[in-house]
């Protein structure tokens, strides 16, 4: 049997644009007083049924109070529930990509986890018109790809997206491929 590989590559930016989806522009007031810190995006990748299943969790300091957190993530994928500081949160997840999380929160430290799963969008015309790939190599294995310069992470992950506000404490990417397939992405390999 030959050798599988899963390609997983993820380029963010924010200057092209693609499937109805911009990355960055105006910052929503929600979000500007979010400083994230840290994401951790924990994923099984299914390329049989063409789906991706998990959860992302964000470390964050809100630079005040708030009532509401607000973040970015494709409506195309269905979230199955959100915690606040280890407390099971109410959420909506809109048409326009937005999750909001009603929470009364003093500034500070907060931890979001959110789980969320589904089908994500296909690539129209990497890298161009960013999503995923799903296809095989010359020998029929599963050979996946994400390209989202013009789109942005919230294609495959609920974070804030902005350019103004990159994790300054970076992101850990775990990623569960079937047995046989390999897994490269940015970063440095931990396991």
């Amino acid at each position: 049997m030959g050798k599988y590989f899963l390609f997983f590559a993820c380029f963010i930016t924010a200057n092209l644009q693609a499937q109805n989806l911009k990355s960055g522009g105006k910052l929503k007031p929600e979000q500007a007083i979010m400083d994230i810190r840290h994401y951790t995006v924990a994923l099984n990748v299914d390329p049989e049924q063409k789906t991706i299943n998990g959860y992302t969790e964000i470390d964050l300091n809100l630079l005040q109070s708030t009532g509401n957190l607000l973040f970015d993530l494709w409506h195309g994928l269905t979230i199955k529930q959100v915690w606040v500081n280890g407390k099971t949160a109410t959420f909506t997840h809109t048409n326009d990509d937005l999750v909001n999380i009603p929470a009364t929160l003093l500034a500070g430290k907060v931890m979001v986890k959110i789980a969320y799963g589904g089908k994500p969008a296909i690539a129209e015309r990497a890298p161009w018109v960013g999503g995923f790939q799903w296809e095989k190599d010359a020998k029929g294995n599963p050979w996946i790809a994400i390209t989202c310069q013009g789109e942005g992470a919230k294609i495959y992950f609920p974070c804030k997206d902005h350019p103004s506000d990159e994790p300054n404490e970076g992101a850990d990417m775990i990623i569960t491929v079937p047995k046989g397939l390999v897994v490269a992405g940015p970063g440095l390999l931990q396991k």
